[in-house]
């Protein structure tokens, strides 16, 4: 029976840093070059695993800020491996007036895949603000083997465009453009999640026969404990499967004020389970204040803005329990 986590002090509020805080500062540019120190914008480095080398070997202790020049990144895509504990944040320049754009152009590429921490008690604290992410299989995976896990990061203002298998030479079966697996703690806000789509007819698993995938990916897909996440004020439109999806003891999630448009095959937000198999039901998501209108076929059928699938009763849960859904407006 997996362990559950009692909600522990939700809070939107981000704590101020002391204005004399000491930060490692790196710079990437769409006109850099791996062979540059990074140290400075007219030293830019090119790609984010030219940023992971550098910052590995020099192995700070203190806050990383990798500052990203506008332009369009293309190709890109790295597994990060490096957490201090302290915030790791990429972000534009301060006074930028667009978003710095990764396309991946249709490849089969997931664009950040964040590698679990090796020491559970130390967070991951990685901050993705204010970037566009394009044409991937998958956008930002947070969390890749479920074991140690990672925690109090942070996705804000983004917009993650063009996901999924409909947009990507990868398989045609993709699975969302937000993951988080055993990720908790996390802040997620403000963000546009737009055209995050599988095809309604493609051939998954080789038979020759095509299936409709629509169903498969998620705007947001939190799995496997995790755990204690803010989802507010995002907006998703043009999803094909249900917007937001948890999965297997994912407890404690608060999912506030998002607007959703076009976004959901079945529901807005659903809380999914194996009907066989030691998975447990997520505990007390709530579902608030949220805006929803049709779904991605059409308006959703009565009841089902909200909706769990498979056994509400493994590792002590209770069905009344999965979602709890007050303050939804309908437009």
């Amino acid at each position: 029976m997996q362990s559950r986590w009692k909600a522990a002090g939700l809070c939107g509020l981000l704590a101020l840093v002391p204005a004399l805080a000491q930060a490692t500062t790196l710079y990437l540019s769409p006109s850099g070059s791996d062979s540059n120190t990074g140290a400075t914008a007219a030293t830019a480095l090119k790609t984010l695993k030219g940023v992971l080398t550098r910052v590995k070997a020099a192995a700070p202790t203190d806050a990383v800020d990798i500052v990203v020049a506008e332009g369009t990144y293309v190709g890109q895509s790295v597994i990060w491996t490096y957490f201090n504990g302290q915030p790791i944040t990429f972000a534009p320049p301060t006074g930028a007036t667009t978003k710095p754009v990764f396309d991946g152009g249709g490849a089969d590429l997931s664009w950040f895949t964040m590698d679990d921490s090796t020491d559970a008690a130390v967070p991951t604290n990685l901050h993705f603000i204010g970037l566009a992410v394009t044409n991937y299989w998958l956008g930002l995976d947070l969390g890749r083997n479920k074991a140690a896990g990672n925690s109090h990061n942070e996705v804000r203002e983004m917009l993650f465009e063009r996901i999924g298998g409909a947009y990507s030479s990868g398989p045609p079966m993709g699975y969302a453009a937000l993951r988080l697996r055993n990720s908790s703690f996390n802040t997620i806000a403000g963000n546009s999640f737009q055209d995050v789509r599988n095809s309604d007819s493609a051939d998954s698993d080789g038979d020759g026969v095509n299936e409709d995938l629509t169903s498969y990916i998620h705007a947001i897909y939190a799995a496997h404990n995790a755990h204690d996440n803010i989802i507010s004020d995002n907006d998703f439109n043009q999803v094909s499967g249900d917007a937001v999806r948890t999965r297997n003891g994912s407890d404690n999630n608060l999912i506030q004020g998002n607007r959703f448009v076009a976004a959901g095959k079945y529901s807005a937000y659903s809380d999914w389970v194996a009907d066989t198999g030691e998975e447990c039901p997520s505990m007390n998501n709530q579902f608030k204040d949220n805006t929803v209108g049709d779904g991605y076929l059409g308006p959703f059928k009565a009841g089902y803005v909200t909706h769990t699938y498979g056994p509400g009763d493994r590792c002590g849960g209770t069905e009344a329990l999965r979602i709890i859904e007050s303050g939804t407006v309908m437009e």
